[in-house]
């Protein structure tokens, strides 16, 4: 019986799809995967966080990172109930609005934006405040309302604060004139050159401030977000565009986008190239700001579903890594309050993975000024290490993604990198998996004799092979053998049934392999 040769050069190049039956999947998906990365055709182990900095009490518990990269320095501004800290170079300054936060009673309520190089905070229980100039020395300031008032001595003050162009806007309000208003929306005069605004007082006919509200049953509004020109208001159940209209005494249009679809959480929206993704009612979407579709439908909706905790689904974030292409979606897994596991996209290639995160309330995007590792100070060894040597990683003096993690056990909270996996703190577990693949469609029985592993990397992984003698069926796994990449050409096993399943793994280790695809001998074994 003659050998058949298949050559899989883009095994699990399309990343994961948990949503279509396998025997219908091209060989480029996968049918499950955990801790591993897909970009450029090929897959690696992707997992685990590296701790760069304990926070600077046991007792403080943070709800918020954000960076901000200003013309006096880069900063990591973190905040919790009474205090805000400012994180530069080793440093953490006390930026504490005099008088402090009596008032705030869920330090994951903070959000933060930033108007050119100003950072602005705002939490429900206090008043919108910013810092400005940017220095250890300076405190957080209450924003200014008007010339006299500031919003905390006006009494006002709002869920979440955005900027967009020269604009702040304020989203669900709480007014000391009309109370609570869950779908309000003020926006300002527009700021000067490294200023904020000046007025919000939508009564004052000398400039372009505004209040409206959104009315219909789109319910409580939960964030907004620049989209080119136009600034977009995402509620519950609804999507309002705000169109700049430069030169008209409106500023602003109002139009609603959608009223079936909304967002989850604040800090759950992001922008890529002219695009929003985001996280909805139990999927991902993209908005581009004419419709909105599911990058998840047909994909990895079901996992997601699966995965999603949610009592504590207002936690979510989502976070952009740029350096590597990708949007993290951040949710907190089954059993626990805030975010341990992130679905990724990689949107220059299309492809989704997964992997699991340190428990945290917030991740963002920037730069950690540390001492780069030289070799005397390195430890460990090249098979301990995840990376390969002709492989470039990111250093800790690159663009990253760093997250905060709360008090356990006695200790402080940390910051973390998470995209520093070469130099991850704890191992992790990584595996890939393809059931369902039928070699030459559902007629016919196969039996595999070798398969030959497109994989680089010192040290070693572990290899299954299964099959299936009809779609749905119970899988027979054969023992797992352990493939040596430097050493190996391939693996030797037979299988027989009409589908077939591979599965390459690690267990609790950090290893270092990168797989492009398989070439796969077998034979026929006659027709079903």
């Amino acid at each position: 019986m003659p050998i058949k040769r298949l050559s899989v050069s883009d095994f699990a190049s399309k990343g994961l799809n948990t949503d279509l039956q396998p025997w219908n999947l091209p060989a480029g998906f996968l049918t499950d995967m955990n801790n591993v990365r897909v970009a450029n055709g090929d897959i690696s182990p992707f997992g685990g966080s590296l701790k760069f900095e304990d926070l600077p009490t046991i007792g403080f518990t943070p709800g918020f990172i954000f960076y901000i990269n200003s013309t006096l320095g880069k900063y990591f501004l973190i905040t919790g109930l009474a205090t805000v800290y400012a994180y530069s170079d080793g440093t953490f300054s006390d930026i504490t609005v005099v008088g402090g936060h009596a008032g705030i009673t869920q330090e994951e309520l903070w959000t933060g934006c930033a108007l050119a190089n100003i950072p602005v905070l705002n939490n429900p229980g206090t008043y919108p405040q910013y810092w400005s100039p940017q220095s250890p020395a300076t405190r957080l300031t209450y924003l200014p309302w008007d010339a006299i008032d500031t919003w905390q001595s006006k009494g006002e003050s709002c869920r979440i604060m955005r900027s967009h162009k020269q604009f702040l806007f304020a989203l669900d309000l709480f007014s000391s004139t009309y109370g609570e208003v869950p779908d309000g929306v003020r926006w300002s005069s527009p700021a000067d050159i490294n200023g904020v605004p000046e007025s919000w007082d939508e009564l004052d006919v000398t400039n372009v401030a505004g209040l409206t509200t959104l009315g219909g049953t789109g319910g409580r509004i939960v964030d907004g977000l620049g989209l080119r020109d136009s600034f977009v208001v995402y509620r519950e159940s609804a999507i309002t565009v705000f169109d700049y209209v430069p030169n008209s005494p409106y500023v602003w249009r109002i139009r609603e986008l959608i009223s079936t679809v909304g967002a989850v959480a604040p800090d759950s929206i992001v922008e890529v190239k002219g695009l929003h993704y985001f996280i909805g009612d139990g999927d991902i979407f993209v908005n581009d700001g004419n419709r909105v579709n599911s990058i998840m439908h047909k994909r990895i909706r079901k996992k997601f579903l699966a995965d999603y905790n949610p009592e504590f689904f207002r936690n979510s974030f989502a976070v952009k890594n740029t350096v590597a292409y990708e949007v993290w979606f951040c949710i907190p897994g089954v059993g626990s309050e805030f975010p341990t596991r992130a679905y990724i996209y990689n949107w220059r290639d299309d492809t989704w993975a997964v992997r699991d995160i340190p428990e945290t309330p917030m991740a963002t995007y920037g730069v950690q000024d540390a001492p780069v590792l030289i070799w005397s100070e390195a430890t460990g060894s090249w098979l301990d290490s995840t990376l390969l040597w002709d492989v470039s990683s990111l250093s800790p003096q690159d663009d990253t993604l760093v997250c905060v993690t709360r008090p356990k056990d006695g200790n402080a909270g940390e910051l973390r990198f998470l995209d520093q996996a070469e130099q991850a703190t704890e191992p992790f577990d990584t595996y890939i998996e393809r059931t369902g693949f039928a070699l030459e469609g559902l007629s016919g029985v196969t039996t595999i004799t070798n398969i030959y592993p497109r994989i680089q990397g010192p040290g070693f992984i572990r290899v299954r092979i299964g099959s299936q003698d009809y779609p749905s069926a119970p899988i027979r796994w054969k023992p797992s053998v352990n493939f040596y990449p430097d050493l190996d050409r391939k693996i030797s096993m037979r299988t027989t049934g009409e589908l077939h399943c591979f599965r390459f793994y690690t267990e609790s280790q950090q290893s270092n392999w990168s797989l492009a695809g398989m070439d796969i001998e077998y034979v026929d074994a006659g027709l079903r």
